[in-house]
């Protein structure tokens, strides 16, 4: 019975200082970007072909409005340089991004591509 302690406390005593000293397997990165958080924000975008400005919002949950009608959408995918949502005709509004912030949207019902720009 005492060797079994002694076994048991030995293997708690290695298990807290390896992850003590940093040996754990899994690594936790501090600067790390919540990836809804970096697409959370306002912008606008140009349409040329009906010559109007429009403004997207995504908010911290990740829904999406489009001149502050909210958009039925769903996220398909969400990556450091892109954010893929599904429209409710099941069309892709597509959200690229740089390492800074959202560049462009791409409307697949459209079939357009729109620079987007912070609100001014």
């Amino acid at each position: 019975m005492r060797k079994k302690g002694m076994l048991l406390f030995g293997a708690g005593l290695m298990a807290g200082l390896t992850s003590t000293l940093g040996f754990s397997r899994a690594k936790k990165s501090n600067n790390t970007i919540s990836l809804p958080i970096f697409y959370a924000g306002t912008w606008q975008y140009y349409d040329k072909e009906r010559d109007r400005s429009h403004k997207i919002t995504i908010s911290p949950e990740l829904k999406l409005s489009i001149d502050n009608q909210i958009i039925p959408a769903t996220v398909q995918q969400i990556k450091p340089d892109k954010l893929v949502f599904l429209d409710r005709f099941g069309y892709h509004i597509t959200i690229q991004a740089n390492e800074q912030r959202p560049i462009s949207l791409t409307d697949e019902a459209d079939d357009q591509v729109y620079t987007i720009q912070p609100l001014k």
